[in-house]
């Protein structure tokens, strides 16, 4: 059994997947809003950025994320928050819910 916790915690260091559900980060979820474009999502608002997130993984391959984003055609660069869903198919991320063009 102590051989196991250095096991665990290189797999916390360096963010590996070791059986526990995997969570997006930042750039993860910024792809896979983009990638709905290229699949002719007519939501998609192309200068939308996202600044900062944080996700739960409540069950393995999918997540809820809370993101603040801002659009880069907003004059006034106002902040928006949003939470957004997203499971994990085929080795990929995609958005099940939030993030609409505003």
């Amino acid at each position: 059994m102590e051989s196991v916790r250095p096991l665990i915690w290189l797999c916390s260091l360096a963010s590996l997947f070791c059986g526990a559900p995997a969570k997006p980060d930042l750039s993860t979820l910024q792809l896979t809003y983009d990638r709905e474009e290229a699949q002719g999502s007519t939501r998609h608002d192309k200068g939308l950025r996202i600044v900062e997130a944080s996700c739960e993984a409540p069950a393995e391959g999918r997540a809820l994320c809370q993101v603040t984003f801002l659009s880069r055609e907003d004059p006034e660069q106002r902040l928006y928050f949003d939470v957004i869903a997203v499971t994990r198919r085929d080795g990929r991320w995609e958005l099940e819910s939030g993030l609409c063009k505003r």
